[in-house]
């Protein structure tokens, strides 16, 4: 079997052990703590968002006539195969909605006057409508792209490179626009008073930077594995920038939207950061979030002889994607508790999530077909400075 190819017996096992802890986890969680829809709300949309970057990744690169990725093309690809999983996990949190979304049983007004559109907008069947409409789109795309790119290696066709142009533009356009309503509906609204007119770009620097990282992190692992030997330098090299690249992005747009609300001062927007600043373990973890999303990496990978050093780029790109767990928990978490306390069904979800992603990752992985043979750029892509 494929999966067997390319894990051993007993790492397959390790997997299905901490799957089996994440379940139990789960159970535990839904019986005994108040913090298990907050905590499955973070790791759900933590792996989709990883496996939208990959996605991404694709997309942008197709477009751009990136040349440099064909080697490693089928990383990204297999990625995208968690998208229709992922969605389901999503989804679930139906079950759990008045944990999370005061809104789904409060009437919000101002100043005496109903807020029509506030409520009509948050609404139970208009958000799962829209859950499953943004939901459905992605994992439609992302095979869409993968398809033409299996089907290239059957007919060697340049139409599957002109049809995953098209159809990652599309993707862009549509993810830019359906992202933008995804994040303001599944994490800004468990605080629905608070509004930040930059929310929906700082998620999307987190999909950028943490989707970058693990697509690094796994091509790794696998050239230690004996496959995707074709990756050089040149990609190695790419990808450190990309994550340098993203990480300051994605700091700079913390900032900005840090300086907007300190300077505006506005209730509705200035309460959002007293709950992460005020209590001395959320300022914490509030301070620890810009170390391991951007200052960290950004020190590790300005090198240029670190960002094609495979040991270095394990440590910047897992400690990204630490980085980027850990901004979720402080999104996520403080508009239901005080305690910044990291519990125990906050940590063996993640693992669950985590197996249940690399299962789907490595079944999806076909060895036979990991260099996309019959693409025009891979020869270009193979070749490396010498």
């Amino acid at each position: 079997m494929i999966m067997g190819s390319l894990i051993k017996p007993n790492e397959r096992n390790v997997l299905y052990a901490l799957l089996a802890v994440g379940l139990v986890g789960a159970i535990g969680g839904l019986i005994f703590s108040d913090r298990f829809w907050a905590a499955f709300l973070q790791n759900a949309f933590y792996f989709l968002t990883i496996s939208l970057g990959g996605a991404i990744f694709l997309a942008v690169n197709h477009v751009a006539n990136a040349s440099w990725i064909s080697v490693l093309r089928r990383v990204p690809e297999a990625m995208t195969s968690y998208l229709p999983i992922g969605a389901l996990a999503l989804i679930l949190i139906f079950f759990g909605r008045e944990t999370l979304y005061e809104w789904t049983y409060t009437t919000y007004s101002h100043l005496g006057h109903e807020l029509t559109f506030k409520n009509t907008y948050l609404s139970t069947g208009f958000f799962f409508i829209r859950m499953l409409v943004f939901l459905g789109v992605w994992a439609f795309l992302a095979h869409m792209l993968r398809r033409e790119s299996y089907a290239q290696d059957v007919d060697a066709s340049l139409a599957h490179t002109n049809n995953s142009k098209i159809y990652s533009a599309i993707f862009l356009v549509v993810f830019g626009i359906t992202f933008t309503f995804a994040s303001f509906d599944w994490i800004m609204s468990l605080e629905p008073m608070f509004f930040s007119t930059i929310y929906a770009f700082y998620h999307i620097a987190g999909v950028f930077l943490s989707g970058s990282a693990a697509i690094a992190v796994l091509v790794i692992l696998l050239r230690r594995r004996g496959f995707l030997t074709e990756v050089g330098d040149k990609q190695l090299h790419n990808l450190g920038k990309l994550v340098l690249g993203f990480s300051t992005f994605w700091a700079y747009i913390w900032l900005c939207q840090y300086l907007l609300i300190y300077y505006a001062n506005i209730p509705e927007e200035t309460v959002y950061y007293l709950r992460r600043t005020s209590q001395p373990g959320w300022s914490y973890l509030f301070i620890l979030n810009i170390f391991l999303n951007w200052i960290v990496p950004f020190i590790l990978l300005m090198p240029r002889s670190v960002k094609m050093n495979e040991n270095w780029m394990l440590a910047a790109c897992g400690i990204v994607l630490i980085g980027h767990w850990l901004d979720l928990y402080v999104m996520i978490f403080p508009a239901f508790t005080d305690n910044a306390m990291i519990g125990l069904v906050d940590l063996t979800l993640p693992l669950g999530f985590a197996a249940l992603f690399l299962l789907v990752f490595i079944r999806n992985l076909r060895v036979e077909q990991l260099i996309p043979k019959e693409d025009p750029y891979l020869a270009e892509s193979m070749w490396q400075e010498p």
